[in-house]
């Protein structure tokens, strides 16, 4: 399983028309980081914006691809989520080079490839979409990526639509919860995220556009996303960024970047963390940064990033922040970079 982060931080400190959803991790607009491990972040979609958790039986893959598929809304929204987490939990066994406690039948693929088609394209059904595209590229199934590729559009076909602004639908999304047009971003994200695990450099061309959404929250995880998919064209739109006016966009892109190992972010990472960083954006955005624990998680979140460079001209400001931060959690992680285990 891969240790990789992304880190979100908080693009603006005002509500965005059509906001996060009530559940969604994103909906504290104020806290300026959120850290998400990747791989079981495709398992978060669906406990955090369709459901908020799993409860139930535990049943074997086929069927809950049958119960997604035929089940009621909260049958099928159960399904989904335990599919995913199915296939997570498989692919960490693999990994770890243990056996996968979800058998997988050999025509599962079939299966899923039937259930996908047997879906349609209704815009609330889009979760159940994102579930079977998700257990696809996990496994690496043929048309997984065509399959994410499509629910990265599926907001876009969806506002394109006018069938989708009658009032019968926008009723019957009221009443499932379900936000079609992806108002805060989550199904792209995870669908994005999807991408990455096929292991396949050309999902970085579905992914690069997202970096000039209107969305300042899609362009932040779109940079976060990138740190997944190692080469040239993902750290040259990443270095794009870090002339950025948004100091979480271009910080964002940084911490990529060291991901990548990549030092071309140094400078914003140094900014990053130095305190005055944040004096100076809460003196034209007050609500930012207002509690000491999203500056604190920032400046560690750049220490990190700054000992995963690993370079002797960074090594000496880390040794500053060791011996000399007033935060001592800040101050350990500076020690910790500078005398690793």
């Amino acid at each position: 399983m891969s240790e990789r982060t992304i880190d979100v931080p908080d693009p603006d400190p005002a509500q965005p028309a059509g906001g996060p959803a009530p559940d969604s991790p994103y909906k504290n607009l104020l806290v300026p980081l959120v850290v998400v491990p990747f791989l079981v972040v495709g398992v978060l979609v669906l406990v955090f914006v369709f459901f908020g958790a799993v409860t139930g039986d535990d049943v074997g893959l086929e069927e809950n691809l049958r119960r997604l598929s035929h089940g009621g809304t909260n049958e099928s929204k159960q399904a989904a989520m335990s599919l995913v987490a199915q296939a997570v939990e498989n692919r960490s066994a693999q990994v770890a080079g243990k056996p996968e406690p979800w058998s997988v039948p050999e025509d599962f693929a079939d299966k899923l490839e039937l259930a996908w088609q047997d879906i349609g394209d209704d815009p609330l059904e889009g979760y159940k979409r994102l579930a079977l595209a998700q257990f696809a590229a996990l496994y690496r199934y043929p048309g997984a990526k065509d399959k994410l590729a499509s629910i990265l559009a599926l907001p876009r076909v969806t506002a394109a639509n006018p069938e989708y602004d009658g009032v019968v639908f926008k009723l019957r999304a009221l009443v499932s919860g379900i936000d079609p047009k992806d108002h805060d971003g989550q199904m792209r994200l995870y669908a994005m995220l999807g991408l990455t695990w096929l292991d396949d450099p050309s999902v970085v061309e579905l992914i690069l556009p997202f970096l000039k959404d209107e969305d300042p929250y899609v362009r932040l995880f779109t940079a976060g996303v990138l740190q997944q998919l190692p080469g040239a064209a993902s750290i040259d739109a990443l270095r794009g960024l870090l002339d950025d006016p948004s100091l979480e966009l271009r910080g964002q892109a940084a911490v990529s970047l060291s991901h990548l190992g990549d030092a071309s972010g140094a400078a914003v990472l140094l900014e990053l963390v130095d305190p005055q960083t944040y004096v100076k954006v809460r003196a034209s955005a007050p609500k930012k940064y207002e509690m000491p624990q999203y500056v604190r998680d920032s400046r560690t979140k750049a220490v990190q990033a700054l000992a995963r460079l690993d370079r002797p001209e960074l090594r000496e400001r880390l040794r500053e922040v060791a011996e000399q931060d007033e935060d001592p959690i800040v101050r350990e992680a500076a020690m910790r970079a500078v005398n690793p285990r």
